[in-house]
């Protein structure tokens, strides 16, 4: 039966129709979301797979071989997909396919180093001095894209009532008690999500973003207090502010780098001092940071051959570069926890407001089960059980 039915003995209520909209809305946007994340997720991780093919050197007797069966497989795909449209609809057609696929594989050997000095190039720069040096390369954008994708199932899982759970106890009960035992254990985990939620919040604050954990008593100096939430998390918005900051002058630098990197040049050679600089000079860094320790990072520009990686520096600080933003996006944990237990409570409103079903069934798909009724699958185990799937066989 469909999860819109109401529940025996719970009318549908006009104040929970907004809710359910919104209930609908809600599931649309993060399915779109699923499916984006997946599909940046899939990109990511053949763009990382392909630069590290294309940049890998072959050498004859060498041990490392990844390169040479990666260009073998590239171009079987790309030979076999030309002759796939060139002979489609043809004589011999599957015997064209075959013989591109065959000379593309053993052709690899032909073009084993080509273009592999300039894809290395462009590997390095995304890796070692580009924004996505930040987040920890293209791999950790896969891997927080991946958390992101988890998180976004749960979501939808708690929203369409098949997130994981113990049902004997619902099994047991009659339709009209499955409403109040149901709202009762999802606002009871709505609220362990919420406890989670600040959980990791503090963890992170006080691990990744320096955030104090403890301080001397307003009231007595030689005794020691928790410092409030409010202080943690006035750290790391202050914290957050600052790499957000860090992060906009990595793009602009990216902006610099990006076409001459794509053109061949070199990452590495071509920032010179004065133009370092110059970007330097416009950025607003003293709106962030001590105006010596900004001043400290300028180049001498009594060497102008000397050159800076296109990456940034912190002034006055001994923090990484790379993986600078990872602490940031860790908080996408607590925020997907958070998403969360809000599903949990408005799942727990949809019931009380008779929007939702309340059946033990539900996690086996509502198609799957009313596909067994209408069979007769179900049929013989008792009256109760063709009339309605979330009742107990008589």
């Amino acid at each position: 039966m469909p999860d819109t039915e109401a529940a025996p003995g719970v009318p549908k209520r006009a104040w929970g129709e907004p809710l359910k909209r919104l209930d609908r809305a809600w599931t649309a946007l993060e399915s779109r979301l699923c499916a984006a994340v997946l599909l940046a997720e899939i990109a990511a991780l053949c763009l990382w797979i392909s630069l590290k093919g294309l940049s890998a050197e072959y050498t004859p007797g060498s041990g490392d071989k990844s390169g040479l069966v990666y260009r073998a497989l590239l171009g079987a795909a790309v030979l076999g997909v030309a002759a796939n449209r060139a002979f489609r609809g043809r004589a011999r057609h599957d015997v064209a396919v075959t013989a591109a696929v065959v000379l593309g594989a053993l052709g690899a050997r032909a073009w084993a180093n080509v273009g592999s000095e300039y894809f290395a190039n462009l590997l390095n720069w995304m890796q070692s001095a580009s924004f996505l040096t930040l987040i920890g390369g293209v791999s950790g954008i896969a891997k927080r894209l991946t958390l992101w994708l988890a998180l976004l199932g749960a979501s939808l899982a708690t929203g369409q009532g098949k997130h994981i759970n113990v049902d004997v106890v619902m099994r047991f009960l009659t339709p009209k008690l499955r409403v109040p035992v149901a709202v009762v254990g999802w606002l009871t985990a709505a609220v362990v999500c919420a406890a989670g939620v600040w959980g990791f919040f503090d963890h992170i604050a006080i691990e990744s973003f320096r955030a104090p954990a403890t301080a001397p008593c307003p009231e007595d100096p030689n005794k020691t207090c928790d410092v409030p939430p409010g202080a943690k998390i006035a750290t790391v918005q202050g914290e957050m502010g600052k790499d957000l900051f860090l992060a906009g002058r990595q793009l602009s630098l990216d902006v610099r780098s990006f076409p001459r990197v794509i053109a061949g040049t070199k990452y590495d050679t071509y920032l010179h001092a004065a133009e370092w600089n110059a970007w330097m000079a416009g950025g607003g860094w003293e709106a962030h940071y001590d105006r010596d320790a900004v001043a400290s990072l300028k180049m001498s520009e009594d060497a102008p051959e000397q050159t800076h990686l296109p990456i940034i520096s912190i002034p006055g600080s001994a923090e990484n570069v790379p993986g600078l933003l990872v602490k940031d996006l860790n908080f996408i944990f607590p925020f997907g926890l958070f998403i969360i237990a809000l599903r949990f409570v408005l799942r727990a409103l949809l019931a009380i407001s008779g929007q939702v079903r309340v059946d033990p069934d539900a996690a086996h798909g509502d198609d799957d089960v009313a596909h067994a009724h209408e069979g007769g699958g179900l049929q013989g185990t008792g009256g109760a059980a063709g009339a309605d799937k979330g009742a107990v066989p008589g």
